[in-house]
């Protein structure tokens, strides 16, 4: 009989329905242990397509996409993964040298990068962003005192952190003004996104961001400080001015047609050269 708990801890699995395990013994056992990186995308867009999710209708079928066991398997698959793993320690590396007070990971998902914060800076609340959690997830957050899940953000916080947020929400600009309101002053905002189509859960009426969304993040009050990894780090160097940004969204669909096709570098220089110009 092929059992999980050659690839899951046994003492993890008490917290996994019924139906979950159904799900990953049939992908463990077609892929024999864990997928690759590519295949997890495969199986994400095939529940995407099952479940009739619609890019233009963010409604109950959405929902239950991220609620979807895909998303447990993604998150036990991420802290197997090494090039996952090591995005999240340089992560983790540079909000510990932030030394913060309060840490908030907005869609925080299984909470693994949380959980290594937590971890590293002992001194710092972190609060874990996510309307989705698993019960494993929340589970693992009980062996730190100084990490909890919570539905919203709460208060403001030294350092917030979005890595792979902005592709899945409807309005990403709108979800960027919420959220900053929430940094303390001088507080840090670590971005990582794709804005690419490697998912059928990446909204396509955002691709045009890809070369565009730091420079508009950054001419509505977001300045650039630094890159981690493939995230940027901003600071909020004023009050974020949602009707300028939206002048830009505006600009980079314009010309997102004429430089699609065009090297990501390219179009991101003639973007910028044609938003500032014209």
């Amino acid at each position: 009989m092929f059992k999980l708990s050659k690839f899951i801890k046994a003492a993890d699995l008490k917290f996994v329905k019924s139906k979950e395990k159904v799900f990953l013994q049939h992908i463990f056992k077609k892929y024999n242990g864990f997928p690759d990186l590519e295949n997890i995308w495969k199986i994400m867009d095939e529940i995407w397509e099952q479940l009739d999710c619609d890019n233009n209708k963010i409604d109950f079928r959405i929902d239950s996409f991220y609620s979807h066991p895909i998303w447990l398997l993604n998150g036990l698959f991420i802290e197997q993964h090494k090039e996952s793993m090591c995005n999240r320690a340089a992560f983790t590396k540079w909000v510990c040298a932030q030394r913060p007070n309060r840490v908030a990971d907005y869609a925080g998902g299984f909470g693994t990068l949380a959980r290594m914060i937590a971890k590293s800076c002992p001194n710092a609340e972190i609060e874990i962003i996510e309307p989705h959690f698993h019960q494993l997830a929340f589970e693992k957050t009980k062996h730190y005192k100084n990490i909890s899940y919570k539905k919203k953000l709460t208060g403001k916080y030294d350092i917030l952190i979005a890595t792979d947020v902005f592709e899945h929400v409807p309005d990403p600009l709108a979800l960027i003004n919420e959220t900053s309101i929430s940094l303390k002053d001088k507080g840090k905002y670590l971005i990582a996104n794709c804005f690419l189509p490697v998912l059928k859960c990446h909204l396509p009426q955002h691709y045009h961001f890809s070369p565009t969304f730091d420079h508009t993040l950054e001419t509505a009050g977001l300045k650039i400080t630094e890159s981690v990894k493939y995230a940027t780090v901003f600071s909020l160097s004023r009050k974020f001015n949602l009707k300028q940004a939206r002048i830009f969204e505006k600009k980079s669909k314009k010309f997102w047609n004429l430089t699609k096709y065009l090297p990501k570098f390219v179009a991101r220089r003639l973007i910028k050269f044609l938003i500032n110009f014209l």
